[in-house]
């Protein structure tokens, strides 16, 4: 029988404390939450009762921490966030870190824009209905401008050379690269190959943008696809006039690398940097045509 002491006492005490434990429980849950009503009373404002219900939840737990029921360490206070924090952390729109360096207008399906981040130099072509960056959706593009969409904002990006609207065009001042070209291009031959300055092509080729403008490119629809791209407005001193590229043309391939898309098109110009020959198939009234030239 005095075996059986030990484990009865053992086993009564445990039943003791779990019962206090209990008792305690009890009592600081309605203490909790004596605490919890006077404080939404005295808290209250018509700001707090648009807090969505997630919130508010959260803030009852605030007389926990301002009172430091679990200890010293764990004193503290809740700041609820209200719909001004929230508004302040969004990211502002930055029209200003955006350039628009070139367009190929037409049906929305092949229009694009090159626009270049300035803050990162990052260069990236859009086309209508991609995500431009961090700013907004490309909605249109024009021969000079591009549209985009953010929010219910519309922001407009112009090509550097573009005038300004209800503005005079600018001076004939804006085109010195671009005649630079034409003075270092020597013309080809029937049959032949012609010859174009290395230097003078880089610089245009840095300047992409101005290029891209120096005729206005609409793809070539046949069947169905894309064979190329149409060009009009050929600025007779620009990129494509000094390489004997005329009103109606179709660019179709660039050292035989096909430009029937907007990407490759850009792709394409950007690749005759460090070559030493150009060559170019056109179709001209329709007609297969090539135009050679050494690059010296």
């Amino acid at each position: 029988m005095q075996r059986l002491v030990i484990p009865l006492n053992i086993l009564f005490s445990i039943l003791v404390l779990l019962l206090a434990a209990r008792i305690a429980a009890d009592i600081a849950g309605y203490q909790l939450g004596r605490l919890g009503g006077g404080r939404a009373v005295t808290s209250v404002t018509p700001q707090a009762a648009l807090q969505p219900a997630s919130q508010a939840s959260l803030q009852s737990f605030a007389p926990i921490l301002e009172k430091g029921l679990f200890g010293p360490a764990t004193r503290g206070s809740l700041t609820p966030l209200t719909p001004q924090t929230a508004a302040q952390s969004a990211p502002t729109t930055n029209q200003s870190d955006l350039q628009l360096l070139g367009t190929v207008s037409g049906p929305p399906s092949v229009s694009f824009a090159l626009i270049r981040k300035n803050s990162s130099k990052e260069e990236r072509v859009f086309k209508v209905g991609e995500q431009v960056f961090d700013l907004g959706r490309l909605i249109l593009v024009r021969k000079e401008s591009a549209e985009l969409r953010a929010d219910t904002q519309t922001i407009t990006l112009r090509t550097p050379d573009a005038p300004p609207e209800q503005a005079a065009p600018q001076p004939a001042a804006a085109a010195q690269p671009v005649q630079g070209v034409a003075a270092g291009v020597v013309p080809p031959t029937p049959g032949g190959t012609g010859i174009i300055d290395q230097r003078a092509l880089n610089a245009a080729l840095d300047n992409i943008g101005q290029a891209m403008t120096d005729a206005r490119l609409l793809p070539s629809i046949k069947d169905g696809k894309v064979e190329g791209f149409r060009l009009s407005e050929v600025k007779p001193q620009g990129v494509f006039g000094s390489l004997g590229l005329k009103n109606g043309d179709v660019l179709a391939k660039i050292n035989d690398f096909p430009v029937d898309s907007p990407e490759k098109a850009i792709q394409s110009f950007m690749t005759l940097k460090g070559q030493n020959r150009i060559k170019l198939d056109i179709l001209r009234d329709s007609a297969p045509t090539t135009l050679s030239y050494d690059i010296r």
